[in-house]
């Protein structure tokens, strides 16, 4: 029997890690606040919209996880990495197409939802940095998905305060333009935030070939397997509806509410 404690050991970076996403964009917004109202809230929107996008890797990862954990369980180590590497081949490149075709949507349709012109050109001004963050922030939930499959969840929390601090540090140099960088008001905010992302992948990286046993879990055949995308797409592509659903109808009701002034 596992303990409440060992339970809680296991449970809380897990926790921590799914807030990662929300972290930068309070410290986003804490940073904006001194920029100008305007930034604020286009911040605020936008960061729902990258959200919302976010949600459809990160309900992908979630059935990922689960099928990690089977394997895992099931003490079938060396089917691990079929899973990893195929969410990252499938992940990778929906990030790519998604990062032109969002650009395009935020450009063409955003300037219809929003009342203000000043909040439509601050929201596209972030979006069109903040959607770079999407290849590293999907990569990031396969890492997740991992390390949560195998209970080595003690690296989220580390990953997770580097993230942090490396999003104050560049929300600090690129918002106001200090020690030589350029200020870019609310553009450095996007761009410390993918920056952020960017570091949280090599954190994930750095970590994998230096403590985990890549041999156990298989790493060693790289391989494309339709068969495990195909088996992963039945159990996520329901939360990844739900989850883009629910951060929608947030989007929404704050499009509503700025339409109110």
């Amino acid at each position: 029997m596992y303990s409440n404690k060992h339970i809680l050991k296991i449970s809380y970076p897990i926790f921590l890690s799914l807030l990662a996403q929300n972290i930068i964009q309070v410290i986003d917004t804490a940073f904006l606040g001194r920029v100008g109202e305007v930034e604020l809230g286009a911040s605020a929107l936008a960061g729902i919209f990258y959200i919302a996008v976010f949600t459809l890797g990160f309900g992908y990862s979630m059935g990922s996880q689960i099928l990690i954990g089977r394997r895992n369980g099931e003490k079938n180590y060396h089917q691990i990495s079929d899973i990893v590497v195929q969410g990252l081949l499938v992940l990778i490149p929906a990030a790519l197409l998604l990062i032109p075709v969002m650009g395009y949507v935020s450009d063409r349709w955003l300037p219809y939802m929003f009342e203000s012109k000043e909040i439509s050109a601050a929201v596209n001004e972030y979006l069109d940095w903040r959607f770079y963050g999407l290849v590293f922030a999907f990569t990031n939930t396969m890492f997740r998905a991992f390390y949560i499959g195998i209970a080595g969840t003690k690296i989220l929390t580390y990953n997770a305060i580097v993230m942090a601090l490396t999003n104050v540090l560049f929300d600090y140099l690129l918002i106001f333009g200090h020690f030589g960088f350029p200020e870019m008001g609310i553009a450095g905010a996007a761009l410390a935030s993918v920056i952020s992302e960017l570091v949280s992948t090599l954190f994930f990286i750095i970590f994998a070939l230096r403590k985990v046993d890549l041999v156990k879990y298989g790493f060693t055949k790289i391989r494309i397997q339709l068969s495990v995308v195909k088996q992963v797409l039945s159990i996520s592509v329901f939360m990844m509806a739900q989850y883009l659903l629910s951060v929608f109808v947030w989007l929404l009701f704050f499009v509503f509410i700025e339409k109110l002034g």
